[in-house]
C-alpha cells in the first residue's frame, strides 16, 4: 500500500517497435506505459491513417509476468533498448518520454544506465589509452563522424551507439 500511494503519480512511457519476421509488423508502433504505483503495465497501437489498422487499446491495463525471470514486471525492466515480452508479443523500447528520462535520471539507483555518473565513468575508461582526454574526444568525434564532414548530426550520433 504505501507503494501505491507514494508511486502512484509515476507512470513510465515507452514508445516501442514489435520484433518480428512479418515485413507487415516493422512498421507498426505502440506506447507502453508502465504505472509505478501497481507495476500494471498497458499498451496503445498509433496507427497512420489509412493503414487499415485499427489504433488505440492493444493491451488492458493489467500485471505481467516476465517469461525469463517468471516474476512480474517492475519498473527495472522497463530501459530503452530492452526487450520485453507482453500478451505473446515482442516489443523494443525504442525511445521514453521526456517525464520518463528525467525520472530515471533521478532513480539512477534504480536505472543505473541512466546515471550521469556511470557514464562519464565509462566515457573516462575508454580514454585510458590516450595522454588526456582532449586526445580522446578528438579521436571519439573523428569515430563519430563517418562521412568527415566536421560534424556530428543525430542519425550519426545514434548509429554509433548502437
Amino acid at each position: 500500500m504505501k507503494k501505491m500511494f507514494k508511486q502512484d503519480m509515476h507512470v513510465l512511457r515507452f514508445e516501442a517497435a514489435l520484433v518480428s519476421t512479418e515485413p507487415d509488423d516493422e512498421s507498426r508502433r505502440f506506447i507502453i506505459s508502465f504505472y509505478c504505483g501497481d507495476d500494471t503495465i498497458q499498451i496503445y497501437e498509433i496507427c497512420d491513417k489509412n493503414s487499415g489498422r485499427i489504433g488505440g487499446r492493444f493491451m488492458e491495463r493489467k500485471k505481467q509476468t516476465n517469461p525469463v525471470s517468471g516474476r512480474y514486471y517492475t519498473e527495472k525492466d522497463f530501459v530503452i533498448g530492452q526487450i520485453v515480452f507482453l500478451v505473446g508479443f515482442k516489443f523494443r523500447l525504442a525511445k521514453a518520454d521526456e517525464y520518463t528520462e528525467k525520472y530515471m535520471e533521478d532513480n539512477s539507483h534504480a536505472f543505473p544506465e541512466a546515471s550521469i555518473e556511470v557514464i562519464i565513468e565509462k566515457v573516462k575508461k575508454g580514454a585510458k589509452n590516450f595522454e588526456n582526454m582532449q586526445e580522446y574526444a578528438i579521436h571519439l568525434m573523428k569515430v563519430l563522424d563517418p562521412n568527415n564532414d566536421g560534424y556530428v548530426d543525430a542519425e550519426e550520433f545514434t548509429q554509433a551507439l548502437k
